[in-house]
């Protein structure tokens, strides 16, 4: 199987917890998404994507009570990540499964739902 890219798929989205209304209030919350997923489909790597987007990519570990949430939130067997885009509540959390090249986006959170200041 080639190794070229990741194929999003949004089967493991949680539209009770994220509901993607949200997503289309902004066009710039759109042209962040169409963008990520560019870079999914074309870029081998987690740095590939980063360099692509031109943002950090931060890894989601059971490091906090947060991150223990959210992990146990969606149930993915593959590594989770999250985008932050600066000082704004919008942000993008998926997994990127290197056995079947998927990239399961699992939330787009335009409210600032995750990783709120005191909640860790």
């Amino acid at each position: 199987m080639p190794s070229r890219g990741f194929l999003p798929c949004f089967s493991k989205y949680r539209h009770q917890d994220f509901p993607i209304d949200n997503l289309y209030t902004k066009n710039g919350h759109i042209s962040k998404l169409k963008h990520l997923l560019s870079c999914l489909i074309d870029s081998k790597s987690p740095l590939e994507i980063k360099q692509s987007l031109g943002r950090e990519i931060q890894v989601i570990r059971p490091t906090d009570k947060e991150s223990k949430r959210l992990i146990s939130l969606f149930g993915l067997t593959c590594q989770l990540y999250r985008i932050d885009y600066g000082n704004t509540p919008f942000r993008i959390l998926f997994g990127l499964s290197n056995q079947n090249r998927e990239a399961y986006v699992v939330a787009i959170d335009t409210n600032h739902s995750t990783y709120k200041r005191g909640r860790r």
